[in-house]
């Protein structure tokens, strides 16, 4: 599997910090960068990803799928799967408009 450090560094910060608001606020504030992690770890980690993306569940379960999750996504993801999903977990206002 082909690896770029930068993007696997750039996705592993954005968990951590992720994970600094979800200990902040909940994972209820974090759900969509939840639901987009669930769905790229899905083919890797089907349990974890379910439990993730469980609004019904609890709380504890889904902070015990983030840290499998986080991990799996940094380890498995190839580098082109990774970009995509940080591309797609940047916030729009990150982007710069080109005249």
């Amino acid at each position: 599997m082909e690896t770029n450090w930068k993007t696997t560094g750039e996705l592993n910060t954005f968990f951590n910090l992720t994970a600094d608001r979800i200990v902040a606020e909940g994972t209820h504030a974090e759900r969509r960068t939840l639901e987009l992690m669930a769905s790229a770890a899905r083919p890797f980690a089907p349990g974890a990803a379910a439990a993730l993306n469980d609004w019904d569940g609890r709380e504890v379960a889904r902070l015990r799928a983030f840290g499998i999750v986080h991990g799996v996504l940094v380890r498995e993801l190839s580098a082109p799967a990774q970009a995509g999903l940080l591309a797609q977990l940047k916030p729009s206002s990150a982007l710069v408009l080109a005249a």
